[in-house]
């Protein structure tokens, strides 16, 4: 079992699903995002980038791939984009990463193959579907997977399809050296000053000054898109302060 500070963001207790050990197993329906509650920053692959940056700023992280992040919080603990219900605000993109969970892809040992896990700490998760109607089995009787985990799957398999060559993309920015740490200086609406940071961007000037040839393959990849497209989304940090301010409303008329 891997140690809590190694598995992936909002994963607890993740299990390969064998058909022996949770022939029984059920998921139950789905709309709830309270996982994601207190998630500062969401990861993205390169194929999100053109919907995310409509409501999201995309940044990258300070890790050995630069892996690109969509900022859903201005403050630590405070995703903006769930509603009191754990709904996902609505008419905003929900990251592939998001709509998987509980659901992950996990890797043999020898990297060969992957096989279809589940968050067992997921409030998703039933052990056993008995007296339990609206659970949807995971497995038939003779052991197949249903069509709830095949589509599940699917949505494994294209998020891990589409991050592979985002993470040779984040991997170029660093080998080019663009990238610089990103900070945005805001005043909240009660007087408090407030800084962003942890997170790299791409300095636009040193992006520019790339070598011909380095520019070309980067256009043949899609690389400059996405970086076009990683440039314009940093504006949308001004829907992020508009947002924490109508938060903040919500709040006091709570209270």
């Amino acid at each position: 079992m891997q140690h809590a500070s190694s598995l992936p963001l909002f994963y607890k207790d993740p299990v390969l699903l064998r058909f022996e050990a949770y022939g029984d197993a059920g998921l139950m329906p789905g709309g709830d995002f309270g996982f994601a509650r207190e998630a500062v920053a969401i990861p993205l692959s390169k194929g999100e980038f053109m919907q995310a940056m409509r409501h999201y700023p995309i940044v990258f992280a300070m890790d050995e791939q630069a892996s690109p992040l969509a900022l859903v919080a201005i403050r630590k603990d405070h995703n903006l984009f769930i509603e009191r219900g754990g709904s996902w605000r609505a008419g905003s993109y929900v990251p592939a990463y998001v709509r998987r969970y509980p659901f992950i892809a996990m890797e043999t040992e020898d990297g060969a193959g992957r096989f279809l896990s589940i968050d067992r700490a997921s409030d998703r998760f039933v052990s056993s579907v008995k007296g339990r109607a609206d659970a949807q089995r995971l497995f038939d009787e003779s052991g197949n997977a249903t069509g709830a985990a095949q589509m599940a799957m699917a949505l494994c398999h294209a998020f891990h399809a589409d991050y592979a060559d985002t993470v040779a993309f984040g991997r170029a920015l660093i080998a080019a050296k663009v990238l610089e740490p990103y900070r945005a200086d805001f005043r909240l609406p009660d007087g408090t000053l407030h800084q962003v940071n942890g997170f790299h961007a791409v300095n636009e000037k040193a992006c520019r000054a790339l070598p011909e040839a380095m520019v070309v393959e980067w256009h043949a990849r899609g690389w400059l898109a996405l970086v076009n497209l990683h440039l314009a989304s940093l504006q949308r940090f001004e829907n992020l302060l508009d947002l924490n301010a109508l938060r903040a409303n919500e709040r006091k008329a709570l209270a």
